[in-house]
């Protein structure tokens, strides 16, 4: 993988606000604009109530696109004089390990792209990311005629691997929102739940991260969201063949105020609502394949911050 880096880029346009007048807006509300955009993502059912299986394990790769574009404040767009937008891009491998029947042990292993620009800017920074450690224990395990019930504690810790040192080639230091890591320990808990019937399929699932201070004195807010979704297998072959299923899913997400030094941040903390639709595929049983998009159906941001865009995601796992 390519080193770290950091880029900025001033182009000539007589149109947009002078550079240095961009610059100077930039970083004196920059710092909490751009709500979090991700949790703990990446992986295959990492937070699924079924664990993995009796032992062995699953290499995935998930592909995650998000953007955040257009200023809002509260729930309504309005004007953005300097014309901002963040795209966060990034690649992650997932290893899996079936210790046993209940626990399941998961490292997420982010690479991370992230791009901000105004009218007359860009900065940027790639390189590795803050690397999660996950545990899974299922606690409920039920079978009937048809059926599966699962439920599962998941734990897990985010540690401060990602590069937060990224600078403008003019020297100042790139916000906290563009680095690739954040320089902190943050753990977090979910609880899970999966059942299926037939060929239908339900998952439930409530999530938090406590966010402590890193880099620059900054710290991101708490973090909570629930997820439901419901899936079903519209095309199966008979066995080894390939099967194909819809899934649709609804996430609530809350983030609380950042800050900064220890002052909290008013231009930061959202709630969101994002709708998930996505197609599941097993060419063959021991290979998964999801290609999802997450569209925003609800967004309010405390004070003024960039609105989500849609998202994209694509994984591909293996067990062995």
């Amino acid at each position: 993988m390519p080193p770290m880096r950091a880029t900025t880029n001033l182009p000539v346009d007589s149109t947009s606000l002078p550079a240095g007048v961009s610059w100077c807006l930039l970083f004196l509300v920059l710092p909490g604009m751009v709500t979090e955009l991700a949790a703990q993502e990446g992986g295959i059912e990492v937070f699924a109530g079924e664990t993995l299986f009796e032992s062995g394990v699953r290499v995935s790769l998930t592909e995650i696109n998000r953007s955040k574009r257009g200023l809002f404040r509260g729930s309504s767009e309005v004007a953005d004089p300097l014309g901002r937008s963040l795209d966060d891009r990034r690649s992650v491998l997932g290893l899996d390990y079936g210790f046993d029947r209940r626990i399941t042990l998961t490292a997420l292993v982010p690479y991370v792209d992230r791009v901000l620009k105004t009218s007359t800017t860009r900065q940027s920074a790639a390189g590795l990311g803050d690397l999660a450690l996950v545990g899974k224990y299922r606690l409920a395990h039920r079978e009937g005629r048809a059926t599966a019930f699962n439920w599962s504690l998941v734990g897990g810790l985010e540690t401060p691997t990602g590069a937060t040192n990224a600078t403008d080639p003019s020297g100042p230091r790139l916000d906290p929102s563009v680095q690739v890591g954040k320089g902190s320990w943050n753990p977090f808990i979910a609880t899970s739940a999966t059942y299926g019937y037939q060929l239908s399929r339900f998952d439930a699932t409530a999530f938090y991260k406590l966010n402590t201070e890193g880099a620059q004195q900054f710290e991101d807010g708490d973090f909570f969201s629930i997820s439901l979704s419901g899936a079903y297998r519209f095309l199966h072959f008979q066995y080894p063949g390939p099967t194909f299923a819809l899934r649709l899913g609804l996430q609530y997400r809350h983030e609380g105020r950042a800050e900064m030094g220890g002052a909290a941040l008013d231009d930061s903390g959202a709630d969101e609502l994002l709708l998930m639709p996505a197609l599941s595929i097993h060419p063959i049983p021991r290979m998964d394949m999801i290609l999802g998009v997450r569209v925003p159906v609800y967004q309010h941001y405390q004070g003024s911050q960039l609105g989500r865009d849609v998202g994209l995601i694509f994984a591909l796992g293996m067990r062995f």
